[in-house]
């Protein structure tokens, strides 16, 4: 009989654990966790202060209702867990761990033939002068979660300020508005909202939703200290002070690793352990998994940090199997995401610009806007895309989605084609599902790829919503009247629908720049390549047409 101990009981730690009892159900497994809990949902954590999840051991909870506790785990499973107990120290060499019960303050050492690390990731510290205070909090531990919501239960928080606009600092922010109706303040450091995932032009879709709902959004600005009086006293880089009773630190977080380097396991620039693809570390019959590792990039195939709760659980899978000896394989990652404000989601997959610029990639970008089913039911709803590619070779980098449609498909599917080092053209021969009921007879990645292949191909350049303020030259709308009316191009328009723009074609300089208008961007590409078959120089047209456009570059609806 072998013996496994397992540092860190939530995601990685215990699918290692499940995973490998049914492979190896004479393994002694043991689970150690510093927390008072294992097995917790912590994705799930704005949901519960948001009030959407009521009761906060849901989160660790099973479909039927029953508490992942040391006792499920132990009745249920044969699993051994140890909750309030921290490893203290490792004896790699004889295979010891010493460990401490929190509670009785006694030492306890364990002998293992194997160990996994599966000790997540920890809040990044706060880098400003700042008291000590129960009023700043991080949103990594859960036990902060819950004692915001009793706070804000008994009416005791009216303001806070969200330090970080990243996936959680966002889904705080709605949480805070959409139950509690607290007053909130969203500070980045950057110029957008989740800056690692998103180009600005998608950000700006994001930033105006949270607008909408009245949450006060501070880009680019920094916090330059907090002071604190009955209240908090958040002093910012543009000179503001926001008087705030409860501050949240959501500026990121970064690999909890500080045991496994002392025992001379090797980590990288992001002080996440190295593995291999069966998720070994560098130390014989030791291995790692979750928010502490670091994976490869199969995009740029360079080491990545990709602390997400999906990974986590088959990574934890990975570990079992390598264990038992079945020689899995974990290739690597690509990002993949989304997150759900106030009914708009956000979605994305690969690499954005920021990333394809620091790794010198040649590469462009095609804008949509498409219809998540056909427009003529009644419940379709508009997705809003931005796909990176690489020039030369067409190979697909990353998309970014948004909308209040069905999004997560597309999103999903893209994963596997980049992943796979596909390119647009195989998106254009991607074969879906297709009903009116919750589909096109031609999916966006479809129109994707096909627009990626235009523009390398045939000149058929997309713009960048941006352009439309700044375009010098010819645009040509070729929106109905009704649609002019409603929302107008501004600049060196020609107004003409495309039933009769042939007649107008003579209007118009073909040595001279041209921009090609539509409410959403299929006219305007069909225009565009009409022009460019007739001989103009340059040609583009608006992707996304002015609708994604508007939404872009106006504050308010």
């Amino acid at each position: 009989m072998k013996t496994v101990l397992i540092i860190g009981g939530m995601a990685a730690g215990c699918k290692t654990a499940t995973r490998l009892k049914r492979l190896q159900p004479d393994y002694e497994i043991t689970i150690i966790e510093k927390k008072p809990f294992v097995s917790y949902g912590t994705c799930g954590m704005p949901f519960y202060a948001s009030g959407d999840v009521e009761d906060f051991m849901a989160l660790a909870s099973t479909p039927w209702d029953m508490v992942r506790d040391a006792d499920y785990f132990k009745n249920a499973k044969d699993i051994n867990v140890l909750t309030q107990t921290e490893v203290i120290k490792i004896d790699n060499n004889n295979k010891i761990l010493s460990a401490k019960n929190l509670i009785t303050q006694q030492e306890i050492k364990l002998k293992y033939d194997y160990l996994v690390f599966a000790t997540g990731a920890k809040p990044a510290e706060i880098k400003f002068p700042h008291p000590e205070s129960d009023k700043i909090l991080d949103f990594h531990n859960p036990l902060n979660a819950k004692k915001f919501k009793e706070l804000a239960q008994t009416g005791k928080i009216g303001s806070v300020a969200i330090i970080g606009g990243g996936y959680i600092g966002v889904e705080l922010a709605e949480a805070m508005v959409s139950l509690w109706g607290i007053e909130t303040h969203l500070i980045e450091m950057t110029d957008r909202l989740l800056p690692n995932s998103l180009d600005k032009e998608i950000s700006d879709l994001l930033v105006k939703t949270l607008s909408n709902e009245d949450i006060n959004i501070y880009l680019q600005t920094t916090v330059q200290s907090i002071e604190t009086d009955e209240n908090l006293f958040v002093h910012l880089s543009n000179s503001e002070v926001l008087n705030v009773d409860l501050v949240f630190n959501c500026t990121g977080i970064k690999p909890n690793t500080s045991m496994a380097q002392s025992i001379g396991i090797k980590t990288n620039n992001f002080s996440a352990i190295e593995v291999d693809e069966q998720l070994r570390t560098n130390l014989t019959d030791i291995w790692a998994a979750g928010d502490c590792i670091c994976s490869k990039n199969l995009i740029t195939n360079l080491p990545s940090f990709f602390p997400l709760g999906s990974l986590a659980n088959r990574q934890g899978k990975i570990v079992a199997e390598s264990i038992a000896g079945l020689n899995p394989e974990f290739k690597g990652a690509i990002g993949t995401n989304s997150i759900k404000v106030f009914g708009f989601t956000i979605c994305s997959a690969g690499i954005n610009e920021k990333f394809a610029t620091q790794y010198n990639l040649n590469f462009a970008s095609v804008w949509g806007t498409f219809y998540d089913r056909p427009d003529y039911m009644p419940d379709s709803k508009t997705i809003f895309a931005k796909m990176l590619y690489e020039k030369n070779t067409l190979l697909l980098l990353g998309l970014q989605l948004a909308g209040a449609g069905e999004l997560t498909r597309y999103i999903d599917a893209f994963s596997v084609f980049a992943s796979d080092k596909k390119t647009a053209y195989d998106l254009t021969n991607f074969e879906h599902a297709y009903t009116p009921t919750h589909s096109n007879p031609m999916n966006p990645l479809n129109f994707l790829g096909a627009m990626a292949i235009s523009q390398e191909k045939d000149g058929i350049i997309c713009a960048n919503p941006y352009e439309i303020n700044n375009f010098q030259g010819q645009i040509l709308d070729v929106r109905e009247k009704e649609e002019i009316k409603a929302l107008k191009c501004e600049g060196n328009v020609i107004e003409t629908s495309i039933m009769e723009f042939r007649n107008r074609i003579m209007d118009l300089d073909k040595t001279k720049p041209l921009l090609v208008v539509c409410q959403k961007g299929p006219r305007s590409y069909e225009i565009a390549r009409f022009c460019r078959n007739s001989g103009f120089i340059d040609v583009k047209y608006l992707g996304g047409g002015l609708h994604l456009a508007r939404l872009i570059l106006d504050k308010t609806e």
